[in-house]
């Protein structure tokens, strides 16, 4: 599956580390790479992967404007449909988007979910993907991960 690195290549965004708190659901594995562009990534042996980025923003935004941001690159630069999205929240109650895409590698079908959640210059992105069936037997663990992450 294409690795789709959402916010490289967006100019106003600058790392700052951990400061949220997640854990890999049990038959996930939380991989620490050196220089990877996510703060916190599990994986399961069949694939699925589940991972957040937080970065610091040089101006406050919304969180309509990262929304759009992530529906056009998805859709533009990645070739992902938009399925749907939704309204969502970390574990701590803040509010954010959850948008949901589908696309066709080699003929075999794949989901990515990508949560978007912004408060005063912090923007946290916490992604999951992999294979439709991969995703649907993973997401019970998949949707505890995600509903777990919480701001620090």
């Amino acid at each position: 599956m294409k690795r789709a690195l959402l916010l490289v290549t967006f100019a106003l965004l600058t790392a700052c580390g951990h400061k949220f708190d997640a854990k890999p659901a049990p038959g996930f594995v939380e991989l620490k790479e050196e220089g990877s562009v996510y703060d916190f990534r599990a994986v399961a042996p069949e694939g699925v992967a589940v991972a957040v980025r937080a970065v610091s923003l040089e101006e406050p935004s919304d969180i309509t404007f990262w929304e759009r941001a992530v529906a056009l690159r998805m859709r533009e630069l990645e070739g992902y449909a938009l399925t749907t999205t939704r309204d969502v929240r970390t574990a701590d109650g803040t509010a954010g988007k959850e948008l949901v895409f589908g696309h066709d590698e080699e003929g075999k079908p794949f989901i990515y979910r990508v949560r978007v959640f912004v408060v005063d210059k912090r923007l946290l992105v916490v992604e999951a993907g992999g294979a439709k069936e991969q995703m649907e037997r993973f997401a019970p663990s998949v949707e505890w991960m995600l509903a777990s992450v919480r701001f620090r």
